[in-house]
């Protein structure tokens, strides 16, 4: 005889139940203030649970249904960040095989363990807290959906490098010394920081070199913030009509600022992301630059700058193209001089 045990209790004014069919709990909101009509929804769910309907659906049959809504929810990048990290997920059969509402965090721990034990030597943190970033992401989805009612907390691991390494004007102009299509691309990005999407897809038509000042429009980015008007220096300026006027020399016909040749016939392509970041590590071991000093470094310094140079956090925020001023706030320090100056301003 199948044994089943049922309990209502309240949450506030809602009704929760507490369901345990086939020595599994399952917990649940009615979403009601009336006992009866809860009791009824009750019933109903365990005659679902106690006929095979209604159970969560394990990892790797949920992951098509995710993968499926990203392109509505998410940017291209974004999209390409969690199906990535998504494979090391299903590859982990305890992982993939569980059921949503039965993710623990023993099982989340020994999946650590074994990217740890079978990922290459250099795995980063930063690659084992993107796989559980993703799985955090599903969990809340199938929550949000009522496929689960409620999401475990995943805890990423510590150590994570957070890419805050700040290139020196004396290493911008070594890259500028170049004179290469590198060396230009990271004084653009350390004085625009522009990502490395927004740099890859930048059009001549969004490049306003005529205007005072001169400045570039990025038209769609990571989130809708990062749309927006960025002022170039001086040193940008020159450096995007020296490209300009070479491409026209060379009889180049292109629309993209950053642009490569390709095959057999010439033709020009845009940069890619994955060319910059790679290409980029490749002139940093030539210089000597430590590994802290990655692509996403130069975005950093030119944040970093504005804020050592008196720039609010609002202004940091408009022009990087944040989604938040919370991430902006970490730019800005507020030194003595800067608190001088601000109790100054209630004297005039």
């Amino acid at each position: 005889m199948l044994r089943c045990f049922m309990s209502l209790y309240l949450r506030g004014k809602i009704w929760w139940s507490r369901l345990e069919v086939k020595g599994i709990a399952h917990q649940f909101t009615t979403k009601e203030t009336n006992k009866t009509k809860a009791g009824w929804i009750e019933s109903r769910r365990r005659d679902e649970l106690i006929a095979g309907i209604g159970i969560s659906p394990t990892l790797k049959d949920f992951s098509d249904r995710f993968t499926k809504s990203l392109p509505a929810r998410v940017s291209k990048e974004t999209r390409r960040f969690y199906v990535t990290h998504l494979r090391p997920l299903l590859a982990f059969p305890a992982l993939a095989e569980c059921r949503l509402d039965r993710i623990h965090p023993a099982i989340i721990e020994d999946f650590v363990q074994h990217r740890r034990k079978t990922g290459k030597s250099t795995l980063a943190v930063a690659t084992i807290n993107h796989n559980l970033r993703t799985l955090r992401r599903i969990l809340h989805l199938a929550e949000e959906w009522e496929v689960i009612t409620r999401a475990p907390k995943i805890n990423l691991l510590s150590g994570e490098n957070q890419r805050e390494y700040v290139l020196s004007a004396a290493t911008i102009a070594l890259f500028e010394q170049r004179r290469t299509l590198m060396g230009r691309l990271v004084v653009i990005l350390c004085d625009t920081g522009l990502r490395r999407t927004e740099a890859s897809a930048l059009t001549w038509t969004a490049v306003h070199l005529d205007t005072t000042p001169p400045s570039i429009e990025v038209f769609k980015g990571k989130t809708k913030a990062a749309r927006r008007r960025i002022p170039l220096t001086t040193r940008a300026a020159r450096i995007l009509t020296e490209i300009q006027e070479s491409q026209r020399l060379a009889g180049v016909e292109t629309d993209f600022v950053f642009s490569l040749r390709t095959g057999l016939t010439g033709g020009r392509e845009h940069v890619s992301p994955t060319w910059m970041s790679h290409t980029f590590r490749a002139v940093c071991r030539n210089l000597g630059l430590p590994d802290a000093c990655v692509l996403h470094s130069t975005r950093h310094t030119f944040c970093t700058r504005l804020g050592e140079r008196g720039a609010d956090a609002f202004a940091i925020q408009r022009l990087a193209g944040h989604s938040s001023i919370v991430i902006s706030q970490r730019y800005v320090h507020a030194t003595g001089p800067r608190l001088d100056a601000a109790i100054g301003l209630l004297d005039g």
